[in-house]
């Protein structure tokens, strides 16, 4: 019996991960998105709602977003609350899905979610300047899109971590044959 391969997809916010994932989709894999599971886990989870309302004041994504991105020590405290539920959901929708047979691509902007449990990471990257031109095509401010991109590991660290490297400056077509070389 064949082995499933499971890829972890991670990059900077509005690399364009989240398009690779849909294309990765489209193509056959089955895909685990990290932020799902965090949102379900912030909109569900009793435990994590009690935990973030004490350590923020509110549930509110949007106040306690605004709050994070702006303080890496409140970025760490969420993270605190949240990663170690969502890596243990992780692995256990890996575990569930193995038996379709098809490939597994979790979608993470943060690695350590996935370290350990991939066979490969793969990373899509763009240039600081094309993401925060995206996230204010998405209706950021600017000083909100670069307190976000500012808010994460930079492209260098996650360079280190890739088996595989997508660029992603351009085109859409550009993206899918990237991928699907």
């Amino acid at each position: 019996m064949k082995n499933v391969k499971v890829i972890g997809l991670t990059g900077s916010i509005a690399s364009g991960k989240s398009e690779t994932a849909r294309m990765l989709k489209k193509s056959g894999a089955i895909v685990i998105e990290a932020d799902k599971i965090g949102h379900d886990l912030l909109n569900k989870d009793i435990n994590v709602k009690a935990k973030i309302k004490k350590a923020f004041g509110t549930t509110d994504r949007k106040k306690f977003g605004d709050l994070v991105f702006a303080d890496k020590n409140k970025l760490e405290q969420l993270n605190q609350i949240l990663h170690p539920k969502m890596r243990r959901n992780i692995q256990r929708e890996i575990n569930r899905l193995k038996r379709k047979k098809r490939i597994i691509v979790i979608d993470a902007a943060l690695p350590h979610l996935f370290a350990g449990l991939v066979d490969e990471v793969w990373v899509v990257i763009a240039s600081k300047e094309k993401r925060l031109q995206r996230l204010i095509k998405m209706g950021l401010s600017e000083d909100d899109a670069k307190k976000r991109i500012n808010s994460q590991m930079s492209q260098k660290e996650y360079l280190k971590l890739a088996d595989r490297i997508i660029k992603n400056e351009g085109k859409l077509e550009d993206l899918k044959a990237a991928i699907l070389v």
